[in-house]
């Protein structure tokens, strides 16, 4: 079984983004889907050594790709802040890139809602915000793969 944690919308709260690490417990690495580079970086000088496959968010310096395609354990996963594809006005560009690229599912941030749905066949995940959560607490994810099943769950980070 592989286990990732995904953030997502961190802005500037590294202490939180190391809670969020702590209470996931063993992971695999870090989905990082954006607005937080700078966070994400500090983990690095401070000597995590986890894997983190990183997109660039819209309040991001250009220095990640703004989409990737990811195979984990035999499944696709299309990576994306979600800026790009206007999902604060709906999903559907989304999923269909999603689609195209042959993804099971779109992980997601943005708009700093929690968000699980499934459209035109494909999972459609955002973690919530760490940094600056939108009617309730800061959230992340996890994502487990195990042969051919993908589990996505959101969880509250306890301060």
């Amino acid at each position: 079984m592989e286990q990732y944690l995904i953030v997502s919308d961190i802005h500037g709260r590294y202490s939180w983004l190391t809670a969020a690490i702590q209470q996931a417990g063993q992971v695999d690495g870090i989905l990082f889907l954006g607005d937080g580079w700078r966070d994400v970086q500090q983990l690095r000088t401070e000597g995590y050594s986890m894997p983190i496959f990183p997109v660039q968010g819209n309040c991001d310096l250009p220095v990640a790709p703004v989409t990737q395609t990811l195979e984990l354990a035999g499944h696709t996963l299309l990576l994306c802040h979600g800026h790009i594809y206007h999902v604060k006005d709906n999903l559907a560009r989304l999923a269909q890139a999603a689609k195209e690229q042959g993804a099971e599912g779109a992980l997601f941030g943005h708009t700093h809602l929690p968000t699980l749905e499934q459209q035109d066949g494909v999972w459609l995940f955002n973690p919530g915000s760490l940094g600056a959560p939108r009617f309730g607490g800061p959230s992340y994810g996890i994502l487990r793969l195990e042969g051919h099943d993908l589990q996505l769950e959101h969880r509250e980070l306890t301060l």
